[in-house]
């Protein structure tokens, strides 16, 4: 009797054990997908910093997004209203994305139509212009589809940076 109630405590501890092993474990739980890096990138390729624009947009991350801008950056558009073009520098623009960001709930942004050839460019020290086609989703409401001429640059030992933003339509 008595060692079949040593050998019960024993089956009970491992069994305890066990228990508390497996209970720090969310079988429910994902697996990890390896390497938990970061979701931006080192913007040394045109196309990273295409990525980083649509990374800051949808997380609604201003600062992020000021990251994009050189000190210089311009954004130039037409105004129907007036006929004419017009424009405003870097901190206008930073004030009215951040006024886009807080307006929305949900922001999609998807760039077409830009060669690989320029995705791919790395080069220092020299301006990169390029047109690219967007689709903005803002909530629910209908895509904005339009295209935007930049001039980008990346000084040696940095990364690319908006030099000019121009809408077209």
């Amino acid at each position: 009797m008595e060692r079949s109630q040593g050998t019960r405590a024993i089956a009970l501890t491992i069994l305890l054990a066990a228990v508390v092993a497996t209970s720090c474990t969310n079988p429910f739980a994902p697996a990890l997908r390896g390497d938990a890096g970061t979701i931006w990138s080192d913007a040394q390729t045109v196309g990273g910093l295409l990525e980083n624009f649509v990374t800051a947009y949808e997380l609604e991350d201003s600062l992020r997004y000021s990251e994009l801008l050189d000190e210089s950056f311009q954004f130039r558009y037409f105004d129907l209203d007036l006929q004419r073009h017009d424009g405003w520098f870097r901190e206008t623009d930073l004030r009215a994305t951040a006024r886009l960001f807080r307006a929305y709930d949900r922001i999609s942004l998807i760039w077409a139509g830009i060669p690989s050839e320029t995705l791919e460019l790395a080069t220092s020290d020299s301006l990169i212009e390029f047109r690219a086609q967007y689709q903005l989703v803002l909530d629910n409401l209908s895509p904005l589809i339009g295209f935007a001429r930049f001039t980008v640059m990346k000084p040696a030992d940095d990364r690319f940076r908006v030099l000019f933003w121009q809408e077209e339509f």
